[in-house]
Formats: structure tokens, C-alpha cells, sequence
């Protein structure tokens, strides 16, 4: 946006510059007579003009003849023979600046010459899509995510001027697998749309390469590779540097294959852990081999065969049928001219409504951007509620190592607000969360029922809703998940960490002073007595018994048998399909169209909109902010100005140093699996009981 407002300053500074300069071609004077000693005056010509603006001829001036002169003249002797004309102020190639009406017809001209080729829309895909709006906005508008991203490509699929589509993913894309698949499903259906597709990369990786099968044309760079190797889950083990810390993890829990205590008391799987691991990962390697062979006509024994070899160079990947074309990025609009047939006009940003024009004749045009709100619709809306990360009690936010968390109360105040609007005629939560907080996942479902009374509430899966994102995921009226996405891990875990050797390490002693058998049932110093393992146990099965109760509630017409699915178990989409607990194989698109149906609205009649919606700077620092919206930012330091006056308040306002901005430098997978088990450890601070998955999916 600042980009855009600096260039039409910059065109608007040519354009006044160009009225008040003088005039390279000024009007003709009447011309002296000719003498034989005097040359023809020149006409100052502009010759370097851009290239887009044509030349603009001189009025032709007749030169006059040059004959003898056969009279003597009747000057001085002392006269010069030739007559010295005065210095000229001008340069000696000056440049014509278009006026406004010649500016006007150039740029009109320009798109009509673009407007006759064969227009391509462009997609970069080599940046991060963000599965949820920032819930802070600095100019009132996001960065892309994954929702407005597949809404511009149904765009483009519509768009009859549209005749082709162009992929750009250079040296990598940051999606994940399942927001690959829903690019992935988009790109079909602008191929069955008879859009030609081009996905260009230096190198794909599995995710990049599963999103390019769809293409109509698949382009590598010469020099690049295909790196393939397949799919993998990983677990951490902590329990040989807690023994060595002197920290013993005191779990237990209810379901044996839940396996989330597992990192923490065990050096190595469980047999019930690792046969559910191995069969999720059975599932989703088959799904790679199944895209891959549908998507290319290849053969499963072809596929399998590529990703032994993990990786191949880009002509044995073209030798094999993985790609169509080798070729350079500079080269990419020769290929399309050659493939279309004609010269084509690539449309950046295309249906991007961040790159709209902006009142650059306005000096406060900045100012008005950092205030501006959404638009309001009068449409009826389908509200889109994003609970992504893990859940927690009370205000969600922004985790140690960047991962984020879910807030009961931020659901419920989103909830709160769809319940109350009447213009939002049906509610789609999109969930992508490994659980959390069995209170927290309790409070939520309560919410969302309270709205589901009333109105249509429909659960799109992302990557991931196990454990209490499940939980939450059982509320819905009808549940929407992405092909790749991991569901289940129904069960209960608990306990705390007892610090009682570390301390000893250290020199620490501690004296308790407590009334109350259990006074100190949360306390490091003591592990559980067999009562309190009791009391917790059975603590942790009315919360097992709870969870299974809510899913019979709300899905048990469609689950034959809740042991089949609980104890813990973990299937990918298409599994649970099977077994009831998803009702459908899809992304968000298909859950926003779903939700539309059961409000008894067709495409078009309706509008989206988050809740709650972002805040902006102007909202933010002036203090405005609705008692239903999220808070901005939680950061572990937090810089604070308030006003000194006595009796006169003033906004809050906090600037933060995230402990993120340090840690980054950690692979991801490993950012992730201690961002969940740090999220745990804080969970089962204040209430040994947890509803988490244990692991971290990893692909390449």
C-alpha cells in the first residue's frame, strides 16, 4: 500500500512539474529576414522520450534558399562577418513532459494494446498465507490469507477475460500440506474450467510439488531438482534431559493410545503410540502416491520409485513425467506465448483489493488509510470465527516460540457477537489446533451451541483438530476437513512436574506451611500419594466421560461406536470420514457454500466477514475498542505509557519484544513440538487436566 502511494505521489509530482515548466516548444516568433550570413534557427527536438510515449514531431518550418550574394555589403569593415546568437538556457536534449490529457491518452492507449493480448493472471505463492487475519491492522487491510487467497483464484476461475493462470513459487512456498491441497483442489478447478495453468519453481519439495500435480503445465528451472523424499511425524522425547535436570513428570492418562504424556515419562514410543503413528502415516504417504498418480497419469509404482530417490535433477524429473517444461523464470512469457498462441499480458496482484487506487491528491491520504475500517456490507454475511493454535483459559495470543493459542473468551465474545447480528445469517469456525485447555475446550462448546440454536454453525478443519480442537469441532452443525488434515486423539491427560532433585542440585529447600489434605496437590516438591492418583484419575474421567458425552450429543446419529474413535486414536480426514466424525472432505470454500445452503442463500446473495474484526492503529491508540473484539498483542515484555496528569486518563499503549524474534533460528518442527509441550506444561499449571495431541507433522 505504502508502495502504491509513493508511486501515484511520484506521477502526480511529473504531471505538476510538467504544467509549470516552460515550454520546450514555445510559440513561433515572427522570423527575421534571412541574411547569407546567418544560419537557420534549430528547433530544440526531445530524443530521448520513453520508449511506451511516441515521439512528437516538430512543425515543419521552410528553410530559406542559401544563394550567393553578388551585392557588397555596406557594413563596417570592422563588423563581424557572422552574427553571434545569444546562449540558449535550454539543454541540449530536453525532455517533453506529457500533459495530463496526453498522459490520459497514452495510459488509455497502453491498456488497449494490453487489453488485446491474451491475458494472464498471476499468483506469488512463494509467500506465507496466514490461516487467520491478524487481529491487528496497521492501514485497516491484511496480508493475504489462506480464505482471500482461494477467493481471488475463484476470481480468476470465473473471469471470462481471464484465459490462463501463472503459479509463482520460486525457491519455495511456506504452506503447509493441508492449505496445499485446498490451492491444490482450486487449480483443478481452473483447469476444468479451461483455464491453462502454469506453475513455475527453482525446486519443489513435497508440499510445493502435491499443489503443482494439478497443473495443466508444470515448469522447473534447468538447473533446479525435485526433492521428494516423503512424509514424516516426529516426537520428542524429554524424559533422559528431565532425568539429568533432576525433574520427574508425574502423568497420567485416560485413553492408551492418547500417548501425550509419553514425551515426558517415556525415552521412546509406546506400542499403542507407535502403531498409531504408523498408520497415519501409511494414510497420508497413499494420498501423496494417489494425487500424484491422478494428477500426472503416472503409475503408483512411478511415484514411489521418485521418492525413494528423494530427490532427482530437473531433467530426469522431465524424463519421468513430473514436469512438462524446463525453463527460467525470464523465459516463462516466451513458453506462455508459445503454449497460448499469442502474446500474452501477465495481470499482477489480480483481484487483490489491497492494490485498489488511493486519493494520492489528498496530503492526509495516509492518515485516512490508518483509519479506514472494512467496508460495511448491508448483504446478509456468513461469519468466519478462526481458532487456530493451542487453547487456553481466558485471551488467547502470541506463543514463546511464534505459535499461537486460542482464547475461550475469544470465542466466546465472537460467538457472541454472530449471535447477536442480525445481518450474520450463518457462522463457519475454521480449527486448526492439536487442543489444549479441557475448560477452555468446555466453555467453547457451550458457546457455539448457544449460537447453533439459531443459526447454522459449520466446522471447517484445517491441518489439524485433535484432542480438544476436536472437542470444539464436535459443536458444529456439520464438519468440513481438508483431505490431509489429522482428526481424533479423543482423551485425557494430567499431572504435573515434581522439581524436588533439581532443587537439591541447586541448594534450594522449601518448608510447607498448608491446611488441607490437598493443599499441596499442585506443589513441585511432593509427587501424588495414591489418593490424590486417585482423585486425579477419576477427575480426568469425568472429563474423558464429558468429552465422549458432547460428541454422542451432537454426532451421535453418525459415530456407530464411540470406542471405535476415542481412547485416544488419531485418523486423517478421510478415515474419519468413514467412522462419522466428518461429514464431508473439503476446505473453506466448501464449508462457506455449505453454510450459505442451510441459510437458504445462493452464491452471490451473500457477503464474508470475520469475527471479530481487526483493529486499527487509529483504534488502537486512541483507545477505542469493542468490548467484543480480541486484544492486539500479549508479549512476555511489555514497555507501557500512561499519562502522568492526575485524574486525566489517557490510552494504553504497549510496545512489545517478542521472544520469537530470537528462537527462529530453530527448525520448525522443532519450534513446534516445544511450542505444544511448553503450551502443556503451562496448561497443566493451573489444572492438571489437558486434552493435547503429542506429536508434530514434518514434510519436506
Amino acid at each position: 500500500m505504502l508502495k502504491q502511494i509513493i508511486a501515484a505521489s511520484l506521477v502526480v509530482s511529473s504531471l505538476c512539474f510538467a504544467e509549470t515548466a516552460p515550454d520546450p516548444l514555445p510559440p513561433p516568433s515572427p522570423m527575421p529576414a534571412p541574411s547569407p550570413t546567418t544560419p537557420p534557427m534549430p528547433l530544440p527536438v526531445p530524443n530521448d522520450l520513453p520508449n511506451d510515449v511516441p515521439s512528437v514531431p516538430a512543425p515543419a518550418i521552410a528553410e530559406p534558399a542559401r544563394t550567393p550574394a553578388t551585392l557588397p555589403t555596406t557594413a563596417p569593415a570592422t563588423a563581424p562577418s557572422a552574427q553571434k546568437s545569444s546562449p540558449s538556457t535550454q539543454p541540449s536534449a530536453w525532455k517533453k513532459f506529457p500533459t495530463p490529457g496526453e498522459l490520459a491518452r497514452l495510459m488509455m492507449a497502453k491498456k488497449t494494446e494490453e487489453q488485446s493480448k491474451i491475458q494472464v493472471a498471476y499468483f506469488n505463492l512463494s509467500q506465507t498465507f496466514r490461516e487467520k487475519p491478524s487481529e491487528f491492522s496497521l492501514f485497516g487491510d491484511n496480508a493475504p490469507t489462506l480464505r482471500e487467497f482461494i477467493e481471488r483464484l475463484e476470481l480468476a476461475r470465473d473471469d471470462q477475460s481471464i484465459k490462463a493462470v501463472l503459479f509463482y513459487i520460486g525457491s519455495g512456498t511456506g504452506l503447509q500440506m493441508a492449505q496445499a491441497q485446498e490451492v491444490s483442489a482450486a487449480l483443478s478447478e481452473l483447469r476444468r474450467a479451461g483455464k491453462k495453468t502454469f506453475v513455475y519453481a527453482d525446486t519443489y519439495d513435497t508440499a510445493s510439488y502435491m499443489l503443482a500435480s494439478a497443473a495443466t503445465n508444470i515448469c522447473l528451472m534447468e538447473g533446479g531438482e525435485v526433492f521428494v523424499p516423503g512424509i514424516g511425524f516426529e516426537t520428542m522425547f524429554f524424559k533422559g534431559a528431565l532425568d539429568k535436570l533432576g525433574v520427574h513428570a508425574d502423568y497420567v492418562q485416560i485413553g492408551e493410545y492418547k500417548g501425550a504424556e509419553e514425551p515426558f515419562t517415556r525415552t521412546e514410543p509406546s506400542t499403542e503410540l507407535s502403531g498409531e503413528m504408523n498408520k497415519l502415516v501409511d494414510a497420508y504417504f497413499r494420498q501423496i502416491v494417489d494425487t500424484i498418480s491422478l494428477h500426472r497419469g503416472l503409475t503408483n509404482e512411478n511415484v514411489k520409485r521418485v521418492i525413494d530417490d528423494a530427490m532427482i535433477s530437473a531433467k530426469q524429473a522431465k524424463a519421468a513425467g513430473w514436469v512438462d517444461h524446463l525453463v527460467d523464470s525470464d523465459g516463462l512469457r516466451d513458453l506462455m506465448k508459445s503454449e497460448l498462441g499469442d502474446e500474452v499480458n501477465i495481470v499482477h496482484d489480480y483481484g487483490d483489493a489491497a492494490s485498489a487506487d488511493v486519493d494520492t491528491s489528498n496530503p492526509f491520504a495516509i492518515f485516512q488509510l490508518l483509519n479506514r475500517k472494512p467496508v460495511v456490507s448491508e448483504k446478509p454475511q456468513i461469519a468466519i470465527v478462526y481458532a487456530a493454535g493451542t487453547i487456553v483459559d481466558g485471551r488467547g495470543g502470541d506463543g514463546l516460540f511464534g505459535g499461537s493459542s486460542i482464547g475461550s473468551e475469544d470465542i466466546r465474545r465472537a460467538m457472541r457477537i454472530a449471535g447477536r447480528d442480525e445481518k450474520v445469517k450463518a457462522v463457519v469456525i475454521r480449527i486448526d489446533s492439536p487442543g489444549g485447555s479441557a475448560l477452555a475446550s468446555e466453555a467453547m462448546w457451550q458457546s457455539v451451541r448457544h449460537v447453533s440454536a439459531n443459526k447454522p454453525v459449520i466446522i471447517s478443519i484445517g491441518s489439524m483438530a485433535a484432542s480438544g480442537g476436536y472437542y470444539l469441532a464436535s459443536a458444529g452443525d456439520y464438519v468440513v476437513a481438508d483431505p490431509a488434515a489429522i482428526v481424533g486423539s479423543i482423551g485425557v491427560v494430567g499431572g504435573k512436574f515434581v522439581l524436588t532433585d533439581l532443587y537439591e542440585k541447586l541448594g534450594i529447600t522449601t518448608t510447607d506451611f498448608k491446611r488441607g489434605q490437598n493443599a499441596d496437590l499442585f506443589s513441585s516438591n511432593t509427587r501424588f500419594d495414591d489418593r490424590q492418583k486417585r482423585m486425579i484419575r477419576t477427575w480426568m474421567r469425568n472429563t474423558y466421560d464429558q468429552f465422549t458425552d458432547r460428541i454422542r450429543e451432537t454426532r451421535g446419529n453418525k459415530i456407530k461406536n464411540i470406542d471405535d474413535i476415542a481412547r485416544g486414536r488419531i485418523f486423517l480426514a478421510a478415515d474419519a470420514k468413514e467412522l462419522g466424525m466428518v461429514d464431508e472432505l473439503g476446505g473453506l470454500a466448501t464449508a462457506i457454500t455449505h453454510a450459505a445452503g442451510d441459510a437458504d442463500m445462493e452464491y452471490g446473495e451473500y457477503d464474508v466477514t470475520v469475527l471479530p474484526p481487526p483493529m486499527t492503529l487509529a483504534d488502537y491508540i486512541s483507545g477505542r475498542s469493542d468490548d467484543d473484539a480480541a486484544m492486539p498483542f500479549s508479549s512476555p515484555l511489555i514497555l507501557t505509557s500512561r499519562s502522568s496528569t492526575p485524574g486525566v486518563s489517557a490510552p494504553h499503549v504497549k510496545l512489545e519484544i517478542k521472544a520469537d524474534s530470537l528462537l527462529h533460528s530453530l527448525p520448525r518442527n522443532i519450534r513446534t513440538s516445544l511450542s505444544q509441550q511448553l503450551d502443556l506444561m503451562r496448561i497443566l499449571e493451573d489444572r492438571p487436566v489437558a486434552l493435547m495431541a503429542p506429536f508434530v507433522m514434518t514434510t519436506k
